[in-house]
């Protein structure tokens, strides 16, 4: 598959991948976007087991963006 052909059907080319995770659970316990953003970035450095620790105190410091 060409990735940078215009005429890729993405639809088609992605079916296989959501019907093999359609039931799966995200291993990180969020709440919205921002949460999920912020959670992906520091998973990268630690486990999500850990970082699903501690994401309760670090969003009631930091609810959101502007925080």
């Amino acid at each position: 598959m060409d990735l940078f052909n215009e005429s890729t059907d993405w639809a088609k080319a992605l079916k296989p991948l959501i019907a093999k995770y359609k039931d799966n659970k995200h291993p990180l316990d969020y709440q919205n976007l921002y949460q999920l953003l912020v959670m992906v970035v520091l998973s990268a450095q630690d486990s999500d087991a850990h970082i699903n620790k501690i994401a309760p105190k670090l969003f009631e410091k930091f609810p959101d963006m502007k925080s």
